[in-house]
C-alpha cells in the first residue's frame, strides 16, 4: 500500500500597498544649507592696470556704486581718436551731400551727363557707409572705456576680493564676488521618495543649528523637476524670513510636515 506524505503549502499574500493617506501622513526632513539670494563673480571685460580698488571683503556695496578703477588714459585717447575721426567723415558726407545735389541740378537742365550723376551718387552713398563705420567705432570706445569701471549690478556683500592697485586684468579673470543677503534661501536634497509630498508654496519649518536650533518658517519656492541619477535625490528651495545673525553657508534642517 502506497502511502502519502501531506506537505505543508506555502501561500503567498499580497503585500498590502501603501496607501495616499499613508502617504500623506508621512513627514519628510531632510539637511540643506542657507545661501544668498543672489550672488555674482565679477570679472574684467579688458586688459589693463587695476589703479584704485574701492572695496575690500565684509563691505556693503549699494547698486551701482564704483568698486574697482582700471587705468583708463589709452581707452581715453582711442575714443577721441574715434570722435576726430567721424567728424571729418560727417563733414566729408556733407560735402559729398552738396556737390551730388549740385551734379542733379546740373543733369536736370541738361548741363552734366548720367555718368557724372551717377558717380556722384555713388560717392555721397559711400560716405554715408564711412559715417556709419565711424559712428559703431565711436561707440565701441565708448563701450570699452565703460568697463574700466567695475560697478555693483546690485547691493549686497562683498564676499572675495582677488585684486590689488597695480595687477594687470585679463578679459574673463576674477576680481570681486558679490553676494545679495537682502533675501535669503535654504538649498537642500530630498529623496525622490519624497518629491511627491512637497509643492511649490508649502509652508516647512527649518532648523538652524548654529543659532540654539532656532525655528524659522520658510516657503517653498522651488522644486527642480529633475533628479541626480546617482543619488536619486531632487533639489527643493525655500526662501527663509529675514532673521539677525543668519548669514549663507549655515546649515539647517526641514521639516517638510503638512
Amino acid at each position: 500500500m502506497i502511502k502519502y506524505a501531506l506537505l505543508p503549502v506555502l501561500v503567498l499574500l499580497p503585500a498590502p500597498l501603501l496607501s495616499a493617506q499613508s502617504l500623506n501622513t508621512r513627514t519628510p526632513t531632510s539637511i540643506g544649507v542657507v545661501m544668498p539670494d543672489r550672488a555674482v563673480i565679477l570679472a574684467a571685460k579688458i586688459v589693463g592696470r587695476v589703479e584704485t580698488v574701492n572695496v575690500d571683503e565684509g563691505d556693503y556695496v549699494e547698486a551701482g556704486e564704483i568698486m574697482i578703477d582700471i587705468e583708463d588714459a589709452e581707452l581715453r585717447a582711442e575714443l577721441s581718436a574715434a570722435q576726430a575721426r567721424l567728424k571729418r567723415e560727417e563733414l566729408n558726407r556733407a560735402y559729398m551731400k552738396k556737390l551730388a545735389v549740385r551734379i542733379q541740378n546740373l543733369y536736370d537742365n541738361n548741363a552734366a551727363s548720367a555718368e557724372n550723376l551717377d558717380e556722384a551718387t555713388f560717392k555721397y552713398s559711400a560716405t554715408e557707409e564711412l559715417v556709419e563705420s565711424a559712428k559703431a567705432a565711436v561707440e565701441k570706445a565708448r563701450a570699452q572705456l565703460s568697463e574700466t569701471k567695475i560697478k555693483a549690478p546690485f547691493s549686497g556683500i562683498i564676499i572675495e576680493k582677488r585684486t590689488e592697485p597695480g595687477d594687470v586684468t585679463s578679459p574673463g579673470e576674477p576680481l570681486l564676488i558679490l553676494e545679495d543677503h537682502g533675501t535669503l534661501k535654504f538649498r537642500t536634497s530630498v529623496q525622490e521618495k519624497d518629491v511627491p509630498l512637497i509643492s511649490k508654496g508649502q509652508k516647512i519649518t527649518i532648523t538652524i543649528d548654529a543659532l540654539n536650533d532656532l525655528e524659522l518658517k520658510a516657503t517653498v519656492t522651488k522644486v527642480i523637476p529633475s533628479g541626480n541619477t546617482s543619488t536619486h535625490e531632487f533639489i527643493v528651495e525655500a526662501v527663509l524670513p529675514a532673521q539677525d545673525r543668519l548669514y549663507p553657508g549655515m546649515f539647517g534642517k526641514a521639516n517638510f510636515s503638512r
